[in-house]
């Protein structure tokens, strides 16, 4: 039964059908990745074959962050992280990892932590050295520090920068290094495309770090992005401008609303071909970067039933590869035309 879904032609109609083999990442000249929810990986078949088929880099959805790796102070729950270290491992693709220090899903001892500064230091750079030195030669790289920035430019009033100051960027990138020299770090954000000021903002941060020989080695581009922005122009500038100051550049979490403003939702095909082209124009635009920049593209999500944005928006929307019963949309055929 399942190898009878997966190998259904695309749909919905007027768009040319397409077969599942060769797989996206077979005909792609970068990564091509997916965050991964691992309960579905391990029970659900449909979800399981199709991840295994299509893409060969995987962040973890949740698995790595704060409230869920490390609950309490002195313990850390390592035992799912390390099975899809494991799968990874075992199934030849590289792992992303997501994420050493963000603002949110933190465990409650974190978010009440009392100390001194130089305590706060301390449990800060323990969170960060403890995830490298475990994941040491499993993890290709780091989602080092994410969403930092407001929307405006202006550093966010996190609980790291309440207690650790500004400076608390590059202390994690630091600590992050010294752990394991060998990953990749990032820095990840979203609206770096819509929002000049944050992305000016970010930039101006992340040459100023390398300047000073802070190890920065790229920059995680969100994309959650829609059928109606952001402009294609945009696209284009926020890829160049990370690419030529000499940054990776990982499209890092991507997908494509159908419906951004909410409401009743037309379920026609000229939506699906809408969402194709829209992502056609995000290869072709970031196919234009340097190749030894492409670190590569990462779906946040799966299917349409694993995404994260009818929950997080209350609103009906499709904004992945794969409809909910895991057959490739016309978004998916165009991908693998545009490669």
């Amino acid at each position: 039964m399942i190898i009878v879904l997966l190998a259904s032609a695309c749909k919905p109609k007027h768009t040319e059908s397409c077969t599942l083999e060769p797989a996206l990442y077979q005909v792609a000249d970068f990564p091509i990745g997916c965050a991964v929810d691992l309960n579905q990986l391990e029970f659900n078949p449909n979800y399981a074959q199709l991840l295994g088929q299509q893409f060969n880099q995987l962040s973890p959805e949740n698995l790595m962050k704060a409230e869920h790796i490390h609950p309490q102070v002195n313990t850390y729950n390592w035992s799912e992280a390390d099975r899809l270290v494991n799968y990874c491992q075992q199934e030849s693709k590289s792992l992303h990892g997501h994420t050493l220090i963000w603002h949110q899903q933190l465990p409650t001892w974190m978010e009440h932590f009392s100390g001194t500064k130089s305590e706060w230091e301390a449990m800060f750079k323990d969170h960060i050295q403890s995830m490298c030195r475990h994941f040491k030669g499993k993890v290709r790289a780091w989602d080092v520090v994410n969403e930092a920035f407001n929307e405006d430019g202006t550093l966010r009033n996190s609980i790291w920068k309440q207690h650790l100051g500004a400076g608390y960027i590059e202390k994690a990138f630091r600590y992050a290094h010294e752990a394991d020299p060998d990953a990749l770090l990032f820095y990840n954000d979203f609206n770096l495309v819509l929002s000049p000021k944050k992305r000016e903002a970010v930039l101006g941060l992340l040459k100023s770090l390398k300047q000073r020989g802070v190890p920065v080695n790229g920059i995680g581009l969100q994309m959650h992005i829609s059928i109606a922005f952001p402009e294609n122009r945009a696209m284009e500038s926020a890829f160049q401008d990370f690419s030529e100051a000499g940054f990776l550049v990982h499209i890092s979490e991507l997908d494509i609303s159908v419906n951004p403003y909410g409401g009743a939702l037309n379920n026609d095909s000229n939506l699906w071909e809408r969402q194709a082209q829209k992502l056609a124009v995000v290869l072709s635009l970031y196919k234009q970067i340097d190749h030894s920049r492409q670190y590569g593209i990462t779906f946040w999500g799966l299917s349409d039933a694993d995404s994260w944005i009818p929950s997080a928006f209350n609103r009906e929307d499709y904004p992945l590869l794969f409809d909910v019963n895991y057959q490739a949309k016309a978004a998916y055929c165009k991908m693998k035309e545009s490669l």
